[in-house]
């Protein structure tokens, strides 16, 4: 593997929802005295819409475009920690973007883990409206995994504490807390 500490001014979190992208951001943001920065959280402070009304409204390229526009705007940056959306490493050709712009890491996560996690949340993700959530659930994994894997550092997060999991990024990625 390359070395990591050419890459260190921007860390990519990547891997499916629910495996803890967000959390593991700011609590890695806190950690490092980095930004943390949310792409989902950007595309709809610019589209003024939620996700879901964008996949409502629109359709999920529209959606991947504005995930890629405001992806390339993030290799500027410095010092900064992207939580990126689930889909979005595996469009088009972002992961071999996000593994030259940064270091990118895969937090993943049992099936059964992340169903229990999204579980909690008040809004149903767009991709997995429906009844057969567990089956859309495998399937769009299966479909992932390839991107996924080619991340500079994977994390298992279903059963290791967010400050485990923060200790071990920072340990394989080389960056001092």
């Amino acid at each position: 593997m390359e070395n990591l500490k050419n890459k260190q001014d921007r860390i990519y979190l990547t891997g499916f929802m629910g495996t803890g992208k967000s959390t593991a951001g700011a609590y890695l943001s806190r950690v490092t005295s980095r930004r943390v920065i949310d792409t989902d959280s950007l595309i709809e402070k610019e589209t003024g819409m939620s996700i879901a009304e964008i996949f409502k409204l629109h359709d999920e390229a529209y959606f991947r475009e504005l995930e890629r526009s405001i992806l390339i705007s993030t290799f500027q940056l410095q010092n900064v920690i992207i939580a990126t959306g689930g889909g979005l490493p595996c469009y088009k050709d972002n992961m071999k973007l996000i593994n030259a712009n940064g270091i990118s890491v895969c937090l993943m996560a049992r099936p059964d883990v992340i169903i229990s996690r999204l579980s909690f949340e008040k809004n149903i993700r767009p991709l997995l409206m429906g009844e057969d959530r567990i089956d859309k659930l495998n399937l769009l994994m299966q479909k992932r995994v390839y991107y996924y894997i080619s991340a500079d550092i994977l994390v298992d997060t279903s059963d290791k504490s967010i400050d485990e999991i923060v200790k071990y990024i920072c340990a394989e990625a080389g960056i001092k807390k």
